[in-house]
């Protein structure tokens, strides 16, 4: 098993095995043979095994409830934080066993530090390119089918264990004839399917909704989120992706962008050059100083708003998609999520930059064409109070003077009230585009909290590329 994988396992307290149901060589076996196991595509499978371990969290946290009447405060923050880490490792299992979407749903709330419990969050924040590997026997027969030969054949060398896996597929290193070192992108067998199944799910869950006044709006929402998540299990679409964003920093020395090996690559399988450099968990664990967390932030948050005025949204920034190498230059490596602009989502952007940079007269137009907002809407204080607090949030690195500390907790915590809110209150009625920007908006800042990092915009030519797209 994966070094990391053992890691994991080692910091499941010794005295929680009895309570858990498994032991630490319980879960290795688990893990083990997870690795055997294709991946499932039946709907009412799927469905039922995550309701299985919803039941399980909801049993635990109501467990650690009732236990909690006969404890001191000590005594309760320990039990909180083992029940953390014990139900961390069952979704992390449970998640890793059904990748695909719903392996998804666990990577966004592993970015989500100080949101969710911080074990939780730690442990699925290991979903990103840490997620048990599939089985080599079971890789070899996708990689023979796609390029036409056995990777022996194919490659001068190729690794049979994946050094990473994620949602969709592993990453092995390999060498070209000519002596080249790769990555080879190979997508798990079955993957497409479990997406079609996650939404038929998801579809019937929501059917309840359909008499609501924003049904219309919530359908087109969950259709364009359908439609990028069967991109991201398209490789050829990922390659056009990567090359483009290749040629867009093409000349920037602080970013790397690898090439794709087209004879190399197919819908299922993607190589490309490897990249080396270490993950954000990694990096954190050097203890890196200030100064080179605020440079690494700075490219990080620098490539998210430059992709922007190119008509392109890193939909998905998440530890795994970054390295950060010796030299100090950023490595962008997955964009299997890479939402495309045409020129009326492309607008509502400008709409949105303007009201970034102070221009308040553009928020009833941009609400009107993202929400088609009626009077009713603005004269609705409460839904205009939602909004401009949201605008406030968005606005506030921009407009600050001098470095702005995205370290400060409070700030993403903020951003994610007043999400909560339009959620709570059914304000949710927009252009679908909004979907997947918010949720990079959360990402990017996610990170930037994880790095500690402090970000002056004013280095960035923000107007010169908006002005020049």
């Amino acid at each position: 098993m994966d070094a990391r994988l053992n890691e994991l396992m080692a910091a499941l307290p010794e005295e929680q095995s009895s309570e858990a149901g498994f032991s630490r060589e319980q879960l290795q076996e688990i893990f083990a043979e997870m690795s055997l196991r294709p991946v499932p595509t039946g709907s009412v499978h799927r469905f039922c095994s995550v309701s299985e371990l919803s039941a399980q969290v909801a049993l635990a946290y109501a467990a650690l409830w009732i236990r909690g009447w006969f404890a001191d405060a000590g005594a309760k923050e320990r039990r909180a934080m083992e029940t953390n880490l014990r139900l961390g490792v069952k979704i992390f299992r449970r998640l890793g066993y059904l990748r695909g979407a719903l392996m998804k749903v666990g990577q966004t709330a592993g970015n989500m530090p100080h949101i969710f419990p911080a074990q939780i969050a730690d442990t699925l924040d290991r979903l990103h390119f840490e997620a048990p590997p599939m089985h080599y026997s079971l890789i070899r027969e996708v990689l023979s089918n796609e390029l036409g030969g056995d990777p022996e054949e194919i490659f001068q060398s190729f690794e049979k264990e994946a050094f990473s896996a994620a949602s969709i597929g592993q990453v092995h290193r390999a060498k070209l004839k000519s002596g080249k070192l790769v990555a080879v992108k190979v997508q798990y067998p079955g993957i497409a399917r479990t997406v079609e199944a996650d939404f038929r799910t998801l579809n019937g869950l929501v059917q309840p909704l359909r008499l609501g006044k924003d049904w219309e709006s919530l359908k087109t929402q969950l259709s364009d989120i359908h439609h990028m998540i069967k991109l991201e299990v398209d490789y050829v679409h990922e390659a056009k992706s990567l090359r483009r964003v290749r040629v867009l920093f093409e000349g920037e020395a602080d970013f790397v962008v690898p090439k794709v090996y087209d004879e190399y690559s197919t819908g299922r399988v993607l190589t490309m050059d490897f990249i080396p450099g270490l993950h954000l968990p990694e990096f954190l664990a050097t203890q890196p100083p200030q100064d080179l967390r605020n440079r690494f932030g700075t490219k990080l948050f620098y490539s998210w708003h430059r992709m922007h005025a190119a008509r392109m949204n890193y939909a998905d920034p998440q530890s795994g998609n970054y390295l950060f190498m010796d030299d100090g230059r950023l490595g962008l490596i997955d964009f299997g999520c890479v939402q495309k602009f045409n020129d009326e989502e492309f607008e509502l952007l400008r709409l949105g930059y303007r009201i970034d940079r102070g221009d308040e007269s553009a928020i009833r137009e941009l609400l009107r064409l993202s929400c088609n907002a009626t009077a009713a809407d603005f004269g609705n204080q409460e839904y205009m109070g939602l909004i401009n607090e949201s605008i406030r949030w968005q606005k506030e690195p921009v407009l600050h003077e001098g470095p702005f500390d995205f370290g400060d907790e409070e700030y993403l915590k903020r951003g994610v009230a007043w999400f909560a809110g339009l959620v709570a209150k059914r304000y949710t009625r927009s252009h679908p585009m909004w979907a997947y920007f918010h949720r990079s908006s959360f990402g990017v800042k996610a990170l930037l909290l994880r790095l500690r990092a402090q970000v002056d915009m004013r280095d960035m030519p923000l107007q010169q590329w908006w002005n020049s797209e």
